[in-house]
Parts: C-alpha cells; structure tokens; sequence
C-alpha cells in the first residue's frame, strides 16, 4: 500500500495532453471538475467528449468556456444504449480515437427499495425503485462494455497509453446503512475493476477504481448534511485530481489498484497483493475517525458522546450549519426583529 498526499496528484498530467477523454456524468460536481481538469492540461490538443448526467439532462455544463474549445458535450442518458453508443462514436468520428474512459455518472440511494416496505397499486405489491443500481452499475456496465471495444480498436501503437477509470466509494469497503442499493452498486464496481484486471493488463490498458469518501457535491442532501456536521467534506478538485493521476500514472504496476480517500488525510493507493488483515484495519481506522465526527451513538447508558475539537470542529460546524440554514435563519431573525418592534412600540404607545 501507498500513501500519496496532494503534491503528487499533478505530477503525471502532462501526459494527458492531446489524449482523447471520454467521460460520462460531465454536467456537474465531480465530472464537471474532472473534465475541466483533464482539458486544461490536455493543452497541445486537449480533447474532451462529455456526456450529460442521467439526472439533469438538459443541463449543459456550467463554467464550460473553462474548457479548451475543442472539448464537446453531448447529451447522453447512460440507461440508453444508443445514447452510449453515439458517444463514443462521436469521439471516433471527431477525434479519431478513444484513449481514456472514465464512468463518473451515477447517483445516490433512491427510493426504498430492500426497507420490507411495500407500495401497491390495485392490492398486489409493486417492484421497488431501483434506478440506483441501474444507474450506479447497469449505466457503468454499458460504458464499460464499449469503452473495452474502443479503447482496443483506436489503438495505433504498441506504445500507445490506454487507461479506463471507475468512480467507486467509500461505501465499496463500509457499507451505507439505509442505503442498500448504492452501497451494492459501488461494492459491485470494485468487484468489477478485479475481475477486468487480468484483461485489462494483457492488452496494456491501466484500470483503476476511485473510492472517495463524502464529497461536495449536489448528490448529498440537505439531511446528509446535517448528519454529517463536523466532518470535512472532500473537495470535488480533489477527487478529480485522483481521478486524473490514476489514469495517467506510468507506473504499470499501480494498475488494478483501489485508491482510497476515506478523508482529507493521504489518498491511499491499495495493492492488489495487500488485502490483508492489517491493511483493513488500518481502512477502518480511518474510517471510524470520519464516522465519529458524523454519528453520534447513544451508548447502552444513554450518554450520548460527542467528539469534537472545541476550537477547530465547531468553527468548521458553524460555517456549515451557515451553509445549510443561512437563508433560514436571516429571514428568522427578521421575523424576531420585527415582532419584537411591534411589541416595544406598542408599549411606547399606550404609555
């Protein structure tokens, strides 16, 4: 196992330049920033083909002059083969080839599917909600069915770097509670980058699963939110930096690895022969350091207990509880305010 810290992400994105990227999941957060990231170190000839996400189709995405001009959008439902299809055909036709692959679309727990609730239409039950899992993984599945083909078929050299880079989670080591098919989705994902690997590493194709922890993006809710006061959330930036260093890390013996960023702390680079004992303690550890910012357990006692570093956290907490509430709470204050000047002019009046 590796540690890499921030310093490190960059020092391979020169390789990128005039790389052919195809991305899914590019109208917002992290496929947005990952875009915009590849494209401006792609500067010689940057390439960019991004698809829109499978929530928010009509949206282009934003801050798009951020990108080199040579980068495109086109709409794509990653449920829609043909959808698929036409993008990666539109990067054949356009640029010629299709170097790197990156899956990005995919969206949180939906539903309630796995709960033992039921919903009925006519008396007889209905099928749960499981577009989760046909986004997370289905969606994934076809982009990586293609991206196999033309990865291969565009290669003009031996030499000639491939990569195909998987958006996987936190939740593909600690599963969600009360999310049950997002946590499958991205078990599944981490599942898939081992079986691929073999494949992958005949053909010289480097393969690489994400796995961060919460991020910063429009996926968490509000509720999420305030569950998860005074914990860091990871910057997008971040993410899209790891994203980008797996891809174009020379290094063939960092393929078919795991990169972990359970926190704010090193990205973790997990070897394929390091799945031992220690490694996973270690992963739990600085799992349970997050989670004990985020939940608070009541203990048999009924104490609850609270961590937090009084000067750092509740600063951190503050700013986002401001974040969440801002609005809510200048329009509560100007309801007080005026209320409380009824009340002392009234009393100025029948004095």
């Amino acid at each position: 196992m590796a540690t890499l810290d921030d310093a490190q992400l960059l020092q391979h994105a020169k390789r990128v330049e005039g790389k052919v990227i195809v991305l899914t999941g590019g109208a917002n957060g992290i496929g947005r920033e990952t875009a915009i990231l590849f494209a401006q170190y792609g500067q010689a000839s940057p390439y960019s083909v991004l698809s829109s996400s499978f929530t928010n189709l009509s949206q282009k995405p934003r801050g798009q002059n951020l990108c080199h001009s040579d980068a495109i959008y086109v709409q794509c439902n990653v449920l829609h083969w043909d959808d698929q299809v036409a993008l990666f055909e539109q990067a054949v036709s356009q640029y010629g080839s299709v170097d790197v692959v990156i899956t990005l679309a995919g969206t949180a727990e939906r539903g309630s599917a796995c709960s033992g609730v039921l919903e009925y239409k006519d008396g007889k039950p209905l099928p749960p909600d499981m577009s989760t899992l046909e986004v997370n993984l289905l969606g994934t599945l076809h982009t990586v069915h293609l991206a196999l083909n033309y990865l291969r078929s565009t290669r003009t050299s031996s030499g000639q770097w491939k990569a195909l880079i998987l958006m996987g989670s936190m939740a593909s080591w600690e599963a969600v509670p009360l999310a049950p098919m997002y946590t499958s989705s991205k078990y599944a994902l981490r599942g898939l980058m081992r079986s691929l690997y073999p494949l992958m590493k005949r053909d010289a194709i480097r393969i690489a699963c994400i796995d961060p922890v919460w991020a910063d993006t429009q996926l968490l809710s509000t509720a999420a939110r305030v569950v998860l006061l005074g914990s860091e959330l990871l910057p997008v930036s971040r993410i899209a930096q790891t994203v980008l260093c797996a891809a174009a890390d020379p290094d063939d013996t960092t393929s078919g690895c795991s990169w972990l960023m359970p926190d704010n702390g090193p990205i973790l680079r997990l070897q394929r022969e390091s799945i031992d004992e220690g490694t996973y303690k270690m992963i739990n550890d600085r799992i349970a350091r997050f989670k004990m910012y985020a939940v608070f357990r009541l203990l048999r006692r009924k104490i609850l207990l609270i961590y937090f570093s009084l000067e750092r956290d509740v600063k951190l907490i503050m700013r986002q509880v401001w974040r969440i509430f801002g609005k809510g709470i200048i329009l509560f204050m100007g309801v007080v305010g005026v209320l409380l000047s009824g009340i002392i002019f009234g009393q100025r009046i029948s004095l």
